[in-house]
């Protein structure tokens, strides 16, 4: 079982790699806006709050569809426990495949294909910010999808669903943590989002590469004694 202490850290870091991805961080401005109905300019301390409140709301939407899915992924996991090392190995040939995809090596047409919030739905209430957390998770765009993947097989790997589902979750902090920061000081992030946009290239290759190596490990079964020696060098729980 290859779920441990080393593997949170892991899951937390491919939230952040998610929220940073270019389908993700540019548009998050855009996004805050259309989930309060307001500008995501001059926000006063209520509307600061309020906009608070709708990005919590987002990230509980999408947060307990990513909790699911790990959990169903642990269980999975168990059940096709006899298969599931030649699981792994598909899994981290595709791993590898999407990691040259994200580092801008190869191109895979239908990943490029972005699915988003369909705009019919009306900003500004509650329940649209808690629904549109939802979608998000359903098909918001395949850009997350591959860092997504990566996490998911380390839930299967799991075998169980609380574990699934802790890592799913700490994924959702991974992603919605950055989301609640911005949303708290948005006039002061905009210069820095659209600072990062020159980062692009680098983010995209640093994820890239962190994918690639995961599927390495994943397809020569040196994932798992890696996470056991190292939580083994962790001290030890107080």
């Amino acid at each position: 079982m290859g779920s441990g202490i080393v593997t949170v850290p892991a899951a937390f870091l491919a939230g952040l790699l998610s929220f940073f991805s270019p389908c993700v961080l540019p548009l998050v401005p855009a996004y805050l806006g259309y989930l309060t109905g307001a500008s995501v300019t001059g926000a006063d301390a209520s509307q600061r709050g309020r906009t608070m409140v709708h990005a919590a709301l987002f990230v509980l939407g999408f947060g307990l569809i990513f909790v699911a899915l790990g959990a169903a992924a642990g269980l999975l996991g168990r059940a096709l426990y006899p298969i599931l090392p030649d699981i792994m190995r598909i899994g981290g040939i595709i791993l590898i495949v999407l990691g040259l995809h994200i580092a801008g090596l190869i191109k895979i047409p239908f990943l490029m294909m972005e699915k988003r919030v369909n705009a019919r739905l009306s900003g500004g209430t509650m329940g649209s910010s808690f629904l549109i957390g939802v979608v998000f998770a359903a098909g918001w765009t395949p850009c997350i999808g591959p860092v997504l993947a990566a996490i998911l097989m380390l839930a299967a790997d799991s075998q169980t669903a609380t574990q699934g589902g802790v890592l799913l979750a700490v994924y959702t902090l991974g992603l919605g943590v950055p989301f609640l920061l911005v949303a708290w000081g948005l006039e002061a992030a905009l210069p820095w989002l659209r600072g990062m946009n020159r980062y692009m290239g680098i983010i995209k290759a640093v994820s890239g590469a962190l994918l690639i190596l995961m599927g390495f490990l994943l397809f020569t079964g040196l994932f798992t004694p890696l996470m056991w020696w190292l939580n083994s060098l962790m001290p030890p729980p107080l």
